[in-house]
């Protein structure tokens, strides 16, 4: 099959690439740095800067573009946060729906932080929606897909959790300080954190492809654990004290909005679409995903 990846240089794309190309299929890669993509996302894939040069047939398309947020929320961030996620999608969107032949299945994106600040609430995809911006971008960014879903078009919306990967993200940017024995829980470490191995993310990815999944799902681990528990559980695997609790006002001070409803925000996410379909996650607990990332007793499973 061919499929047509909107931020596949990205963590998450890079390695859905790779397991994607394995496969035996083919794939365009849209990236504002084509030149590169071949580098980053595998020697037979083909980069594109305009969805105009893409060949046609598409069978696949999988939407993950987006610029970062997890950084200090300025009016022109938020709108570059926006228009990166919700401006690509209803292009791409756009694009779908001029084609003679159009793809089978769209795989978008979307996060956590759709059911905004919710506490203990366990969390299944039909949870109604939170509030914040992170929440209303979360909306309107798979709101963009109506179009083809109205179309016909089987469309599957990722909401994905905390990608834990030493390649990049959020774990790469604390294992510094839990190295050095300086990490711990933030605020009361009391919030749930909703989180997903980078390898169960892509073969959710994959899974939803195959099995065309035509819905939200949460792409998280079946366990979510509390802040207290991560930072014990981390602090565990590196054989390091993980006590220096970081204040809630601190965190706010440098990071405004964006540590209330990112950072410190309660999400206990259920995968319930994947575990209903048939999914089996490679790392389900959060312990078992650790020590294979860092190195430690469970070695990972070749695929």
């Amino acid at each position: 099959m061919h499929s047509l990846i909107t931020g596949g240089t990205g963590l998450i794309g890079r390695l859905f690439c790779q397991h994607w190309l394995a496969r035996g299929n083919t794939l365009t890669v849209l990236s504002r740095r084509p030149d590169k993509v071949r580098q980053l996302c595998g020697e037979t894939a083909t980069g594109c800067r305009e969805l105009q040069q893409v060949q046609e047939p598409v069978d696949i398309v999988v939407n993950l573009a987006g610029e970062p947020i997890s950084r200090r929320w300025t009016e022109h961030s938020r709108q570059q946060i926006r228009t990166s996620r919700i401006g690509t999608t209803e292009e791409l969107v756009r694009w779908c729906l001029s084609l003679k032949q159009p793809p089978r299945y769209l795989l978008s994106g979307s996060a956590v932080g759709y059911y905004g600040d919710r506490g203990g609430d366990l969390l299944r995809e039909n949870s109604p929606p939170g509030g914040g911006f992170a929440a209303q971008l979360c909306r309107d960014w798979e709101a963009a897909t109506l179009p083809l879903q109205q179309a016909g078009i089987c469309v599957g919306i990722m909401r994905t959790s905390i990608v834990m990967s030493t390649r990049g993200g959020a774990l790469s940017q604390m294992l510094p300080a839990f190295r050095l024995g300086l990490g711990g829980p933030m605020s009361s470490g009391e919030q749930w954190m909703s989180w997903i191995h980078e390898e169960d993310i892509v073969g959710l990815m994959l899974h939803a492809i195959d099995h065309q999944l035509c819905k939200p799902f949460n792409a998280c681990a079946p366990e979510a654990v509390t802040n207290n528990s991560f930072a014990r559980l981390l602090g565990k695997q590196l054989q390091r004290p993980a006590v220096m609790r970081t204040p809630a006002w601190l965190l706010k001070l440098l990071f405004g909005e964006m540590a209330e409803e990112l950072l410190l925000a309660s999400q206990r996410m259920e995968p319930r679409v994947a575990l209903d379909s048939g999914y089996s996650f490679r790392y389900p607990t959060l312990e078992g995903a650790l020590a294979d990332l860092l190195g430690n007793g469970i070695k990972r499973q070749v695929a």
